[in-house]
């Protein structure tokens, strides 16, 4: 018996629920179904359902009592952000579907094209649990990844062929594959994937599984800068690895060259549970490496022993705008979990050279060993300083988070400056206890020898700060730069760590010196420095031993001095030098932070400062001056100010080519002129006349380092000789 079947329908605004169909049937639609039953056998003539957005024809046969039959379809998409707003595009799908009488299940022709991407496809599949097996090819083609890049998430970018081939056996207990990829300009947004993948890559592999073991016959990987190989009996033994970087340099700059590993990896036991590594390496700035043992579980579980030597200024790019140099060697083993709670063993270092320019120290020579074990790192270190003494480092830190240190620093002979302001030579102990990582609590005694500080000739810091200053298209090379100088503030993600708590104490009985702008001060003292490194407080001072203070060849004693530190390394000043004149007691007083000291003048009874410093340069009141000592006071006053823009006497003095000029008055108020040269390296003259006519020359002969004959004549005709020996000690 025949049966014809025909159904026509049309449908208006259905709605599902499911909002990725519902965007392709909102529209109005029709369906046609055409088909017949004719002795057992089922034939679909037609099958259409056509949407504005959506279109699906299908057409086939079957027996049903032999359970056999095919069905060929073809269906396409309007636009596929109908279904995802992360793809765009129409797409297509077409091919065959067969099923034979032992139920197995047949597809060629399969193709689908969408977004620029091609795919086809053939295979067959026997369904059934007991006789599982299936077999199959895949061709994919895309020519422009970049539209995929919203859906990967990744700033996908250009074209890759892939092939696949496949097929299993023993009921789908064993499988095997070949596969190969060409790719074209890739980049996947993952800067240091990038520079791997960059231009050309080519990858084939040959691989299977069985349920003893993973089987890996052969994979080839080559890029312009990696290439790849690993070559395998296919039975389960070892696998050669060969792997080579062409340039190291494209992660640690400093280190240009090849980087090279080979040996042996051998999967062993169902899935791979167990992979035994033997792998050695090399690379450029004596880098090499030795690791054997085995990965347990997929990692969950290592036992591996390494050994070899790494060259620290890989680290740089993530120190900076400190610096590193040097080779560290190692020889450590893991067992148990990765984590550093598994590792042993030591690292040693000898001869590495460190820069920490924000703290102004640089380290010659770093040497030491970190024995590593149970949870935590002995350390014992030795540094000597570029600017002289060492510090040693020793004792523990633990490895769980939190890093809790209880750490000895010894300072021998320490030299700190920062090449401006201070100098000094530092001798103690330091201890570090408690989480390094903030919190800890820094104590220990220092003693201080000779220490000097400069105040500098110039008002404020040397550099202007423009806070405002925008950059325009800066280039990469010039960021860098003032990122390593410190003038770039990066802003920290997440909370900042715990201040450190501080008792230290540090003495200096004597030898503190401060000089500059006239001022020659011995001090001494004690300071105990409490509080935290984000609030330091500071007990304490260095007091006045001795000093004078000198301008214009006036000496004056200092009668108070004092150094305190209020939570820097700039200490605050405060000198008072006295003298009298007629009755009046004259005062320099020099207040304020080493780097820029205010100067100013006081006077008992009180004078003006303009008056105070003609009676301490001149011995007299302004009003009995000269224009030129005029300008020469001003000169001093630029000099104590620490600007030399008024320095009317030393611009005339460089004019003419002299060492010195000097404009005085006499005792009986005649004005009086001195000019100095240097004839030749060890002869100096030096010729003085005053407005009253009397006139002299002074000649100076050095004969040695210690010894001097000196000379003179003048108009009236007072005349000398004399030898001079002199010492510093």
């Amino acid at each position: 018996m025949r049966v014809d079947i025909t159904l026509e329908a049309t449908t208006s605004g259905l709605a599902t629920g499911i909002a990725q169909l519902d965007g392709l049937i909102a529209s109005d639609g029709t369906l046609l179904i055409e088909a017949a039953h004719d002795d057992g056998t089922v034939t679909l003539r037609d099958l259409r359902l056509a949407y504005d957005a959506a279109r699906i024809n299908a057409s086939g046969s079957g027996v049903i009592a032999e359970q056999s039959g095919q069905l060929v379809f073809d269906a396409d998409l309007s636009d596929l952000a109908l279904i995802d707003a992360r793809l765009s595009g129409p797409a297509e799908a077409r091919g065959m579907i067969a099923r034979d009488a032992d139920g197995a299940l047949t597809a060629t022709g399969l193709a689908a094209q969408l977004m620029g991407a091609t795919l086809d496809a053939t295979g067959t599949v026997q369904p059934d649990p007991e006789a599982f097996a299936a077999t199959g090819n895949v061709a994919a083609k895309v020519a422009d990844l970049s539209r995929f890049a919203a859906l990967a998430g990744q700033p996908l970018r250009g074209s890759l062929d892939l092939t696949a081939e496949g097929e299993t056996s023993d009921s789908g207990n064993a499988l095997s594959l070949s596969t190969t990829l060409e790719g074209r300009d890739l980049a996947t947004g993952i800067a240091q994937l990038d520079q791997i993948i960059a231009g050309r890559l080519s990858l084939s592999a040959q691989a299977g599984r069985t349920p003893e073991r993973i089987e890996i016959r052969n994979i080839s990987l080559e890029t312009p800068q990696i290439s790849l190989t690993a070559a395998g009996d296919g039975a389960g033994g070892p696998v050669s690895i060969d792997a080579r970087l062409a340039n190291l340099g494209l992660f640690a700059p400093e280190f240009s060259g090849p980087l090279s590993a080979n040996g042996t990896v051998t999967l062993q036991g169902p899935e791979a549970r167990r992979v035994s590594l033997d792998l050695d390496a090399t690379g450029p700035g004596g880098t090499t490496a030795a690791v054997s043992g085995n990965v347990i579980d997929h990692g969950a579980r290592l036992d591996l022993s390494a050994s070899g030597a790494l060259p620290l200024a890989l680290a740089n790019s993530f120190i900076q705008p400190n610096a590193i140099n040097g080779t560290a060697r190692y020889d450590l083993r893991v067992s148990g979990a990765p984590a550093l709670a598994s590792v042993s063993g030591t690292v040693t270092t000898q001869g590495t050279r460190v820069a920490l320019p924000e703290t102004g120290l640089a380290i010659d020579d770093l040497s030491g060993t970190a024995n590593l074990g149970q949870s935590r790192v002995q350390t014992d270190f030795t540094a000597r300083m570029r600017d002289g003494g060492q510090v040693t480092v020793t004792g523990p830190v633990s490895l769980t988070p939190g890093f809790n240190g209880d750490l000895s620093v010894g300072l021998a002979g320490l030299v700190l400056t920062d090449q401006l302001i201070y100098t000094t030579t530092a001798n103690g102990d330091v201890t570090l206890n408690g989480p390094l990582t903030g919190g800890a609590r820094i104590g220990g005694a220092i003693t201080l020898e000779e220490t000097n500080i400069r105040i500098p000739s110039g008002l404020g810091p040397a550099s202007v700060s423009l806070p405002d200053l925008q950059h325009v298209n800066e280039p990469a090379a010039a960021r860098a730069s003032r990122q390593r100088a410190g003038l770039i503030k990066i802003e920290e993600s997440g909370g900042s760590s715990r201040p450190f708590a501080l008792d230290l104490s540090i003495s200096a009985p004597n030898r503190i010196f401060v000089r500059g702008r006239g001022l020659d001060a011995e001090l001494g003292g004690r300071l105990r420095i409490r509080g935290t490194t984000a609030a330091v407080a500071p007990d304490g001072f260095f007091e006045l031993v001795r000093g004078r203070f000198d301008i214009l060849g006036k000496r004056l004693t200092l009668t108070e001095g004092r150094v305190t530190m209020q939570g820097s390394l700039d200490p605050y000043l405060r000198f008072v030098a006295e003298t009298e004149v007629e009755d009046t007691v004259l005062q320099v007083i020099i207040d304020g932070l080493a780097s820029a000291p205010e100067v100013t003048f006081a006077s008992n009874p009180d004078l003006p400062q303009e008056e105070v410093v003609s009676r301490l340069i001149f011995g007299r009141g302004l009003d009995n001056i000269s224009p030129f000592q005029a300008a020469q006071m001003a000169s001093a006053v630029a000099t104590l100010t620490g600007s030399g823009q008024n320095d009317v006497v030393g611009r005339l003095r460089g004019a003419v080519g002299l060492a010195d000029l000097d404009v005085t008055q006499t005792e009986e108020g005649d004005t009086q002129v001195s000019a100095g040269a240097y004839i030749s390296d060890n002869i100096y003259t030096e010729v003085t006349a005053d407005s009253a006519g009397k006139q002299r020359i002074n000649l100076n002969l050095d004969v040695s380092n210690s010894v001097t004959v000196k000379g003179g004549a003048s108009n009236d005709g007072d005349t000398g000789v004399g030898i001079f020996f002199e010492r510093d000690y």
